[in-house]
């Protein structure tokens, strides 16, 4: 049937008992529960609040199917702000929730007029499916609702207030004279917002949010340097990059001196000249760029030491100098675009493995591989081998955390599901029946359905390269944007 909009008493609304949120609920009462248990009774707050004082979007209806069995309506898109809503208007009801919830819910409900009848889009089941799984799927190829990334937020912000703040600067500035370079695949957004915005460190490098002159190439180069010495300093350790660094004290402590050291090292080594745009004062230098897989002659050196002489791409090309304040680190080697191919999996954080478990030792030799292949720029040449590494690490990323975690709810592994499963597809279509039951963050759920919503249309060239390396050649742009995309994030969650 065509669907219709209604106003509809929030008495006459039952949330669904099968909400893909959580496991399923026995009665109406055993469903809010769960909900709750799933999204977490704070989350659920924030969003009581928000509806007591925003209301609820206009342009996002409640979506519901009338149930013969109950005589009510099945709230099936819209389950947590109906929840809050009911939450606000008979708060005694929900007995599950504590004496200190129930009392802040009452306070919220007495700031304002919370609505008894609200506006639903009544339709069938069919339909209300279609919407939950466009709403709730990811992108799909532009077929979903793709969420901003926190980049992505930051940018709106800038463009409504006209206020930038550090990470932007940064983000903004090492693209433009780096050819396009994405630091965020070496640190997220906000992780540099943190330790860059420091204040000691800020005035360390000489970064000045109101002075944009200060974003020079040279202090981008010390940046994207120090981004990459932060992450191999917490892989050093055993610990999170985000743990190591969460603190201004532990940042400056660990950060000031390499800076010095850095910086100190550096001085007087050549400028450039021109920086305008991020361009080269001497363009005939970018010329000289060989894209061969012979044996040309070069005293290239990777990240290790070993040379680059021997057919990979890149070799027997003459290091174009930046003028960064690093002159002697290989910029270009670092410098983003089509030609370089930098960071394909630079911001992997394995870190937290533990060298001694026998089952780890495989997903950190396939990280470590992963990381050498970014850092000397293999992926074009060896995109097949870069594939067989993406595909191992997705594999044993997920089989990793389904031995580390329990299915929500219950004293058992998600291994436990999935151990008998051989085919990494299958265990993929396993983990997206149950996902709110295995990854609990709401946010690398949206990554992963993003990534695997639709695994046969969206990664299948990983496994066309797997299964049929003579029929299939990938685009190694194709491998590159999957990080982008997400996977570094949930490969990055998995292990962590």
């Amino acid at each position: 049937m065509p669907g219709v909009i209604r106003k509809i008493k929030i008495s006459e609304l039952v949330n669904y008992f099968e909400n893909p949120r959580h496991a399923i609920g026995s009665n109406e009462t055993d469903t809010l529960k769960k909900l709750f248990d799933a999204v977490g009774i704070q989350y659920m707050l924030n969003l009581a609040e928000d509806v007591q004082k925003n209301g609820l979007l206009g342009n996002q209806q409640i979506v519901v199917v009338y149930s013969e069995a109950v005589k009510k309506y099945v709230v099936y898109e819209g389950n947590r702000r109906v929840a809050a809503i009911k939450l606000l208007l008979s708060p005694d009801l929900f007995g599950f929730l504590d004496k200190a919830t129930i009392e802040k819910s009452k306070r919220i409900g007495s700031e304002g007029e919370v609505p008894d009848v609200i506006n639903c889009y009544v339709t069938d089941e069919q339909e209300a499916f279609f919407i939950m799984e466009r709403l709730h799927s990811g992108e799909d190829k532009g077929r979903g609702i793709k969420q901003w990334t926190p980049r992505e937020k930051e940018i709106f912000k800038v463009r409504q207030s006209h206020v930038k703040n550090l990470s932007y600067l940064i983000d903004y500035y090492v693209k433009r004279y780096f050819d396009g370079l994405d630091i965020t695949t070496i640190l997220p957004f906000t992780t540099i917002q943190r330790i860059f915005n420091n204040r000691e460190i800020r005035k360390q490098i000489g970064l000045d949010i109101s002075d944009e002159s200060t974003f020079t190439i040279e202090k981008m180069q010390l940046v994207i340097d120090a981004s990459k010495w932060i992450v191999s300093e917490a892989d050093a350790s055993g610990i999170a990059v985000t743990r190591l660094y969460n603190k201004a004290r532990a940042i400056e402590d660990k950060l000031l001196p390499w800076i010095q050291d850095y910086m100190k090292n550096h001085t007087g080594e050549s400028k450039q000249g021109n920086t305008e745009d991020g361009e080269d004062s001497t363009e005939q230098k970018d010329t000289d760029r060989v894209e061969s897989t012979g044996d040309n002659d070069s005293d290239t050196t990777g990240s290790d030491g070993d040379s680059e002489s021997d057919g990979r791409e890149g070799s027997g090309r003459r290091e174009r100098n930046t003028g960064d304040i690093g002159g002697g680190n290989n910029a270009s080697r670092d410098s983003g675009g089509s030609r370089n191919l930098p960071y394909f999996f630079q911001g992997l954080n394995y870190g937290s493995l533990n060298p001694n478990d026998a089952e780890t030792h495989g997903v950190a030799a396939i990280c470590r591989e992963l990381q050498l292949f970014s850092d000397r720029r293999l992926v074009s040449a060896y995109p097949i081998a870069s594939t067989f590494l993406v595909r191992a690490i997705i594999e044993q990323a997920i089989i990793y955390y389904s031995k580390k975690h329990n299915i929500q709810g219950q004293q058992k592994l998600i291994w436990e599901d999935i151990k008998t499963i051989s085919k990494l597809s299958n265990i993929i279509e396993k983990y997206k029946r149950n996902l709110p039951n295995y990854i609990t963050d709401a946010f690398m759920r949206q990554y992963f359905m993003s990534l695997f919503g639709n695994y046969e249309d969206n990664v299948d060239p990983l496994n066309w390269v797997v299964h049929r390396p003579s029929e299939f050649q990938l685009d190694a742009s194709t491998l590159i944007e999957l990080p982008r995309k997400g996977l570094l994030a949930i490969i990055n969650y998995l292990l962590s």
